[in-house]
């Protein structure tokens, strides 16, 4: 007990951070459903939209660093240009987010999505990231 009362407040740190991380995460979702589904998106019910969604997040992160990492160095070393960086990382990141939308959705018996479905929202979830690259 003398590790809780130790850590109390970083453990309601941690709780309230991934409540908020879920919630969010839920809401995207619910969004990305409603667009997969007109690409042939079936799914039994919104509960395993949105455990899909968090599946493919965890599985998807670890290649999406490596995404959006690789343009940034071969930009910062002055192999590409900024344009050739912007448009490698849609290409990585769309990818990358692709394996792992179809990862989960083999996995997963209460989900069906289409390759075009997961392709067009694999693009969509790819887009917000090029702010990333405007200050460089």
């Amino acid at each position: 007990m003398g590790f809780f009362k130790k850590n109390k407040e970083k453990l309601i740190t941690f709780i309230i951070c991934g409540t908020i991380f879920i919630a969010v995460l839920s809401v995207i979702a619910l969004f990305s459903g409603a667009i997969m589904r007109l690409f042939g998106f079936q799914y039994h019910s919104v509960g395993s939209i949105i455990l899909f969604f968090v599946i493919a997040t965890i599985v998807s992160y670890p290649i999406n660093l490596i995404a959006g990492g690789f343009p940034k160095a071969l930009y910062k070393l002055k192999r590409i240009s900024k344009k050739s960086t912007i448009g490698l990382y849609l290409i990585l990141d769309t990818i990358a987010t692709c394996f792992g939308l179809m990862i989960v959705d083999y996995c997963m018996s209460t989900i069906f999505a289409s390759d075009l479905s997961i392709l067009v929202i694999s693009f969509i979830l790819a887009l917000p990231g090029i702010g990333d690259f405007k200050n460089m």
